[in-house]
């Protein structure tokens, strides 16, 4: 079954720089494809248009309803004075401000007044949210990711810039966990190595 492909796909840089030219494509499920060319080929524009971050110009692609694309880049775009939990605590940090909230709308609650029974039925609002998305337990969350990428409690508070170049590969595939292999049965994830060559490759992932 095909799971994603592309027709007539074309995109040009200024105008007159015509990068893709009416590439096609198909992927099925289960197979692994690379794709090789010298620099400025067009590899890494093919592959971050179909993970949504650029336009293209002609043509169109398709993704399965089914599959989310998760796109890991060669720098991970990291801030390299954070540590290595701070990065990931970022995939999270909606929970902090919804708990921030939650906070005020209970402490508005307690007060006598016009707004008190308002303030209780928000709180009660963001609260359920917060249990339905995990908020209770985004702190072993964030853990777990880690542990899965290899990341022992004594790199935890490592800065980014002091991390190898496989370590930040690794940091930055864990960023990419939670949105993509966590909510999505089948994955497709698109990566640009440091090597040149760029890659598809198809992950599975249940919760």
């Amino acid at each position: 079954m095909i799971v994603i492909s592309a027709n007539n796909l074309t995109k040009e840089y200024d105008g007159s720089n015509l990068v893709l030219d009416r590439v096609s494509f198909a992927v099925n499920g289960g197979e692994r494809i690379g794709i090789i060319g010298i620099n400025g080929a067009g590899k890494t524009t093919l592959l971050r248009m179909l993970a949504g971050q650029l336009p293209h110009d002609g043509g169109d692609f398709f993704v399965s309803s089914e599959l989310k694309i998760g796109y890991l880049e060669q720098d991970g775009g990291f801030d390299s004075q954070r540590t290595v939990i701070e990065e990931v605590r970022k995939i999270f940090e909606h929970f902090p401000e919804m708990e921030k909230e939650m906070e005020q709308l209970l402490a508005a609650a307690g007060e006598e007044g016009e707004g008190q029974q308002a303030a209780l039925t928000r709180y009660e609002q963001i609260r359920d949210r917060y249990e339905r998305m995990g908020g209770y337990m985004y702190e072993s969350e964030i853990r777990g990711i880690l542990t899965s990428m290899a990341f022992d409690e004594s790199m935890y508070n490592k800065k980014i810039s002091t991390l190898s170049g496989g370590e930040k590969t690794r940091l930055a595939l864990a960023m990419l966990l939670p949105s993509c292999s966590w909510t999505s049965r089948r994955t497709i994830w698109i990566s640009v190595p440091s090597s040149g060559s760029s890659s598809i490759s198809k992950a599975t992932g249940e919760r």
